[in-house]
């Protein structure tokens, strides 16, 4: 006989996707009590401590609880799509995270067509650092990730979405927006505007210093938009791997992309999954959806 039932794995998965039971309550419209209830239920029957309650801040899943919630969610959609057959939409929740300068460029769209195109699928978006990832899919946090192609980990299986090459980013108004090409001499003569994301900027001076250069900072971004609204101001250049089809900042200004003279190296904006969780009915569709929103 199975110790545990479809309930509490559902309680919990909830309570530690969401770190708190509170907010597992609302979500699955019960009480906070029942939430509790189970979970210490689920705990006496594995005889494993699932959660860490921190007083008035939520829970943290233990290495134990974060190996049950990877195979928990796995066996939740399987039940939920255990009648679904070849003319039936499977449903269920997929976690989906994106590194946070690429999302709003993405994911409306994603969502959008998996909307229209697997209406009982519920896709809950995260947004975060490209460090937070990997991390996240590993202890199950995220089912799938969109990410760059960096910090890569064992444990985590990627495929390649797509491959960019860095641009200048220019003030449309800059002397320098007239070239058809930019050599980087001239771009790092500029003042530059230089991402605070840590990863992302310490990527771009490696790619810059092993070409002999050092940007000359003027002004470091916690955002990208606020990136793109230095630069579209004047206030420096920079080089961006991200480029939006929207050629305005949030305040109206025109922002040019030009390739730069010398070869820089490419990155790839890449789709992961922790290599324990297979693909499932749910997840599948997601995963899908996502490499042909890439293909076009």
């Amino acid at each position: 006989m199975i110790p545990y039932s479809l309930k509490q794995l559902s309680y919990f998965v909830a309570a530690a996707e969401l770190k708190s039971t509170s907010a597992a309550a609302r979500s699955l419209h019960v009480s906070q009590p029942s939430i509790s209830a189970a979970i210490k239920q689920l705990e006496s029957m594995l005889d494993k401590t699932l959660l860490i309650r921190h007083q008035g801040q939520g829970v943290t899943p233990t290495p134990h609880g974060r190996e049950l919630l990877v195979r928990a969610k796995q066996l939740l959609n399987l039940a939920e799509n255990l009648n679904v057959d070849n003319n039936t939409e499977a449903s269920g929740s997929v976690v989906l995270g994106c590194f946070v300068d690429i999302s709003p460029y993405y994911l409306p769209g994603i969502l959008r067509d998996l909307n229209q195109q697997h209406p009982d699928i519920r896709c809950r978006i995260v947004n975060t650092e490209l460090y937070e990832i990997p991390h996240m899919l590993k202890h199950g946090e995220l089912d799938i990730g969109i990410t760059y192609g960096v910090l890569l980990e064992e444990g985590i299986d990627y495929e390649c979405l797509k491959v960019i090459t860095p641009s200048a980013m220019l003030s449309a108004e800059h002397p320098l927006a007239k070239l058809d090409k930019i050599p980087l001499k001239k771009l790092m003569e500029e003042p530059f505007v230089l991402s605070d994301s840590p990863y992302s900027s310490d990527f771009l001076q490696t790619v810059l210093s092993s070409r002999g250069f050092l940007p000359k900072v003027a002004y470091n971004a916690q955002t990208f938009e606020l990136q793109r609204g230095m630069v579209a101001n004047g206030l420096g250049v920079s080089l961006s791997y991200t480029q939006p089809l929207c050629s305005k900042s949030y305040d109206g200004k025109e922002i040019v992309y030009r390739p730069v003279v010398e070869a820089l190296p490419s990155q790839e904006i890449v789709l992961a999954r922790n290599s324990k969780a297979a693909l499932t009915s749910v997840t599948a569709p997601v995963w899908e959806l996502v490499r042909q929103t890439f293909a076009v």
